[in-house]
């Protein structure tokens, strides 16, 4: 094949082949879209526990001799236990649900007594109110099953507020919480329990699902014609996106891995880290592989097209015969001084590569028995990998020194500026509909949970007020069309709970959406709805908005600035570390095979931790690259984070590259990661944005060792990374936003 033929069009496939390769890409997909399925466990809990709890109280009520609106008022109240009690429990193992779920019926009865101890004096009320908010946000701290009681507390005492609740009614509704709680637990023990091992399973196969979306995005970009700058940006940070999404699921299989009874037996945690990560770099070799072919010769860009199409759509067999084409035309491009070849060659590879690891994937690596005690880089909050809050947690608040928030905890902070909205949005709420105010106030408490800093504070809340609109006109439509048809509006508000707790980790927006909708089906249910009704919830939402947005920029707010700052060196410290492993395996150069084993363990260990702060730092720079003319530093702030990326992925290149063969050239290689290690420590004690002239010269010093070394040739993989590793970082220290060591990064 000459290097200017271009690969012939595979044969049509019969109608029976298309269908079955759609339905693996559609699984593909679906698999990738849901590590783990964790987000579908979540809902279909839900649903289900809140389904059944209703019946199990229809019935208990009826055994009971309950009067019909104390029955319905248990069995609401119960059914709103049983919602956030399904949600709190499918985040947690079998062992964890008895206990937890024993809490439930005390925090709800907590707050349920004391919202009618206090419901005939109204000033009384208010300042419950904000005792109930600050001590529902002050627990926290004490994580796991404690967020949930403390929302609990608060619901027992939003729900007796919202009934009028008397102390006549007190005893059905403790009831239905005992009930709804007991009711969950066991579902949630039995039939919804959580299989540690089944979950890794499934997100392990999510991993390898998203090196195949990797590979779809790769091979559009490919598709991309040169000239057209504007599509390519698009495809590009499309790649980017899939690169960040193939991470998390990696980084949520070493979280799983944690749990020993996840691992399969004869499995080995630590082995497993090390296959992800040779398959997570085999993959980004296939993503930088097509951005650096879009100048290459025509034909190595549609033989690596073709190559990483037929990877994302499963035909491995073609994408490993267009990587054997692909490899020939490579050389025959070389020999006749054309460009691309190299990365032409490298795509070849990174496909190859994966395919390998992917093929194994369901085979136990092997034991180590030397290897230490598996220690995973980021532990699981509720099933998933932790969100903002936690990187922020850490961070000082902004504020005069007189002011004494600014030297609270977080979560301490947290709930002051809660209870302090609370009271503003009971105010202003209040004045719109002194019936139902509760929505304004409902709104402010969640616009401080799961967020780290004011932006984010501002970003949900905004998120909100756009989702309730759209489910204001949704619900307007709905409720015309179900009025009277009582099951047609019980299914469309399970459908409703489903796709909230679905969507609640990727949209607020949608998610609130969908429990506007769910509220207007209710009130027609209810036989309360009216638009006017719903027009109220559009108003109290933004009542609670303002007043959340107004404390969190003016009472003791969390510098977003402040916050990447900290995750930044976080993320700088642990590149360091890893660098210095890197110098301490070059060190023992002849080292026996044992000692050999137990370095490498630690350089994937140190690797996952370096991950996982880049994940953490793209989390709360997210707002950065938005708020143009906010104090944000858009597109620079952008280009810095994509530099960081890089390099991330770069020193994951070079432990891959580090672990698989000795090095040529040890001293070189010591002394250089010595003098990368150097200029990232001068990179941390500037502020973000600032030029670091200090970082220059042993930037400079590394590349000269590397060239000067006869040894350290670049055909050597791991001179070639740690090359590429000081021209990324130097791109950084070049990247500044103001000259002055004051600017922002």
């Amino acid at each position: 094949m000459s290097g200017r033929e271009v690969p012939l069009p595979p044969a049509p496939e019969r109608v029976g082949e298309r269908l079955h390769r759609w339905a693996l890409t559609t699984r593909d997909r679906v698999v990738a879209s849901d590590p783990g399925y964790g987000r579908l466990r979540t809902a279909v809990t839900v649903v289900v526990g809140v389904s059944t709890t209703i019946g199990v109280l229809q019935l208990v009520a009826r055994l009971l001799a309950v009067p019909g609106p104390a029955a319905f008022a248990m069995t609401l109240f119960g059914a709103v236990v049983a919602m956030i009690g399904s949600n709190a429990l499918a985040g947690m193992l079998r062992r964890e649900k008895l206990p937890a779920a024993a809490g439930f019926p005390v925090a709800v009865t907590v707050g349920l007594v004391l919202a009618v101890l206090t419901n005939t004096h109204r000033l009384l009320q208010v300042a419950a109110f904000a005792v109930v908010l600050f001590a529902a946000v002050w627990v926290r701290r004490f994580g796991g099953a404690w967020f949930f009681y403390g929302f609990m507390t608060w619901m027992g005492f939003f729900f007796a507020t919202f009934l009028k609740a008397r102390w006549v009614l007190v005893p059905e509704l403790v009831l239905a919480a005992v009930v709804a709680s007991a009711w969950v637990c066991l579902l949630g023990t039995t039939v919804l329990s959580t299989n540690p091992r089944r979950i890794l399973h499934s997100t392990l196969g999510s991993f390898f699902s998203r090196g195949r979306a990797v590979a779809r995005e790769a091979a559009d970009l490919l598709a991309v014609p040169p000239a057209n700058a504007r599509q390519r940006a698009r495809a590009e940070r499309v790649l980017r996106a899939r690169r960040a999404g193939l991470g998390e699921a990696a980084l949520l299989v070493d979280a799983w891995s944690a749990d020993r009874s996840a691992v399969p037996e004869g499995w080995s945690a630590a082995a497993l880290r090390r296959r992800l990560i040779e398959a997570q770099a085999a993959a980004e070799r296939v993503a930088r592989a097509a951005v650096r072919l879009q100048d290459a010769e025509p034909v190595l860009r549609a033989l690596a097209g073709s190559a990483a199409h037929h990877l994302a759509s499963r035909l491995d067999v073609a994408a490993l015969v267009d990587c054997a084409q692909l490899r020939r035309s490579a050389d025959e491009v070389q020999a006749a001084g054309g460009e691309g070849w190299w990365w032409a060659r490298s795509l070849a590879y990174g496909i190859e590569e994966f395919l390998r690891f992917e093929a194994t994937a369901d085979e136990p690596p092997e034991v180590d028995p030397g290897e230490a005690e598996f220690e995973a880089a980021s532990a699981l909050a509720f099933g998933g990998l932790p969100g903002s809050a936690a990187v922020a947690s850490g961070v000082a608040a902004s504020g005069a020194a007189w002011n004494p928030l600014t030297r609270l905890s977080m979560t301490t902070r947290q709930a002051v500026q809660v209870a302090m909205a609370g009271v503003v949005a009971i105010g202003l709420g209040t004045l719109l509909s002194p019936t139902r105010f509760y929505w304004a106030v409902i709104t402010a408490f969640i616009m401080f949970t799961g967020t780290g800093s004011r932006f984010e504070t501002i970003d949900k809340g905004v998120a909100r007020v756009a989702g309730t609109v759209v489910g204001l006109a949704g619900a307007v439509v709905l409720a015309r069309l179900t009025a009277g048809h009582d099951l047609l509006v019980l299914a469309i508000i399970l459908v409703s709970i489903f796709a909230a707790f679905y969507l609640a980790r990727v949209s607020q927006a949608a998610m609130t959406f969908f429990i506007t909708v769910l509220l207007g089906e209710m009130y027609t249910l209810i036989g309360t709805y009216s638009v006017g009704v719903l027009e109220v919830r559009l108003g109290e939402t933004a009542i609670g908005v303002v007043a959340g947005i107004a404390v969190a920029l003016l009472f003791a707010p969390l510098s977003t600035r402040a916050t990447v700052r900290s995750a930044r060196d976080a993320m700088l410290d642990s590149m360091v570390a890893l660098l210095d492993g890197v110098g301490e395996h070059a060190a023992a150069g002849e080292a026996d095979a044992a000692d050999a084993a137990g370095a490498a363990v630690d350089l994937d260990a140190r690797v996952r931790r370096l991950d996982d702060d880049a994940r953490r730092l793209a989390l709360v720079a997210r707002p950065l690259t938005r708020q143009v003319g906010f104090g944000g530093a858009g597109p620079r702030t952008a280009r810095r984070l994509r530099l960081y990326v890089a390099a991330v992925s770069q020193c994951r290149a070079l432990v891959v590259a580090v672990q698989r063969r000795p090095l040529v050239a040890p001293a070189a290689t010591g002394a250089a990661v010595a003098h990368l290690a150097e200029a990232l420590r001068a990179i941390s004690q500037q502020p973000p944005g600032s030029a670091v002239p200090a970082a220059e010269e042993p930037l400079a010093e590394a590349d000269h060792l590397l060239f000067q070394d006869a040894a350290a040739s670049d055909d050597d993989p791991v001179v070639r990374h740690l090359h590429h590793l000081a021209a990324t970082l130097l791109q950084v220290v070049h990247t500044t936003t103001v000259p002055a060591p004051t600017g922002l990064r």
